[in-house]
Parts: C-alpha cells; structure tokens; sequence
C-alpha cells in the first residue's frame, strides 16, 4: 500500500469521531432514566416511562447520521487491514484480522439496527402502558410480544458483531499482531462500556444511565489505536 493511500486512510479514519458522538448523543437519549428507576420485569424499566417521544426520534436520527460517518471510517480501516493479511505468516493471524475485519463491517449494519430496535422497544412499551390506561401487567405483556419477534436477530447481530471485535482487537494486539502497547486492549468498545459501567456503580450520579454512551465512546477510542498503527505503516515508508 503506498504512503498516499495510506495517508488518505488515516485522515478518513477521523470520521468515527462525529459518527460515534451522533452514536452516544443517541445512547444517552434512550440510556438515561431517574435515580429511582427500578426494573419493572426483564430488560423493561420504570424509567423508559420518562423518555418522551422526542428522545427516541433524536436517537434514531443519530444512529442514522451515526453510522453514516461510522463508515465513511470503518471501511478505509477495512483497506488497511485487508492489506496486512498477506503479510502475515501464520495462519491464525490471518483468521484473526478476517474476523475483526467482518465485526467491523458488520457494523455498517448494527450501529443503525440497534438504536432502530431498541428506541422501539422503549417507544412501544410506552405507547402500549398508555394505551393500557397505566395497567404495567397488561403492558409487559403486551411488550413481551413485540419482543419476542426481535430477540434472536437483535442478539445474534449483537453478540456477532462485539465479540468479533472484542475478541479480533485484544488477540491481536496480545499477539504482537498490531504493533501497539497491551494497554491498547482497554480499547475494545466493550472493555470501554465495562469501564463505564464501573464507574457508574461507584460514583453516586444523580440520575441512572451514566455508561450508556461508553460502548460507543470506545469505537472513538479503538479507531485511534488504528490509526496509530496507521501512523507506523506511513513511517516505515518514509524510511524506504
């Protein structure tokens, strides 16, 4: 790959930065709840009865324009990547980068199915507990119906698309794969919303929700680690 390819990559690469800000500006909207917001049964809070209309169309339209830039990003990084697999002489390594590569692009896909599919889901519990008359039983069962059509696709493309970075990411910088320092696997998007996580359990927020936006704050945070590999391509061309 030449230096000017190479060149164009690594400024391509800063559009996750707007993407994922879109990203978490929608994961706030549909994450943050009051204080005293309890599980009401299975993934329902009582919370999601605070979140107005407004908020899940804000969220929406962020993962639209969100995934939008997301791409503009991830499949330059793809380019990159896909260039370094015939370098590698074992086979492990080639299977690792081919597996991160399809989180990455698999991606392209999630960010927007996921912000679709989980505003609806707040959004129809919330129009079905009014259209109950506030009756929370009748309500989640009749929640539990709009889930059930959601739940194989919406796990299978979640736990697909994450743990093929998650696992693609820590492995290959573990392997000296990607030429980056081992506390480069804190990077992994979900290694970055468990931070979050853990820092809304000892902080005493006011309100509930805090990690929300952490997951995609991480992609922020690991697309900087590839363009710091990025940087060390364009360097050893400069030496050439």
């Amino acid at each position: 790959m030449t230096k000017e390819k190479l060149e164009k990559i690594y400024k391509r690469m800063l559009w996750v930065i707007p993407g994922m800000i879109l990203a978490m500006i929608g994961d706030y909207c549909m994450g943050i709840e009051p204080k005293g917001s309890t599980a009401i049964s299975g993934m329902i809070s009582s919370g999601w009865l605070t979140i107005s209309d407004w908020r899940i169309a804000v969220s929406n339209i962020g993962g639209l324009f969100g995934t939008i830039f997301y791409t503009m990003a991830a499949l330059p990084f793809v380019d990159y990547l896909r260039s370094r697999i015939d370098k590698c002489t074992k086979t492990a390594d080639k299977r690792l980068i081919q597996m991160y590569i399809a989180g990455l692009i698999l991606g392209v896909m999630s960010f927007m199915y996921f912000h679709l599919a989980c505003g609806t889901l707040i959004h129809n519990f919330n129009v079905i507990h009014d259209a109950a008359g506030g009756n929370t039983e009748l309500a989640v069962n009749a929640w539990n119906r709009t889930y059930m059509v959601q739940a194989v696709p919406y796990w299978v493309t979640f736990f697909s698309f994450e743990l093929a970075v998650l696992v693609g990411w820590i492995v290959l910088i573990l392997r000296g794969t990607f030429e980056l320092k081992k506390i480069w696997i804190l990077a992994a998007p979900l290694v970055v919303a468990g931070i979050g996580f853990l820092l809304e359990i000892l902080i005493p927020w006011q309100f509930n929700g805090f990690c929300s936006g952490f997951e995609s704050f991480g992609w922020i945070v690991m697309f900087l680690g590839g363009r710091k590999m990025v940087r060390q391509s364009i360097d050893k061309e400069n030496l050439l």
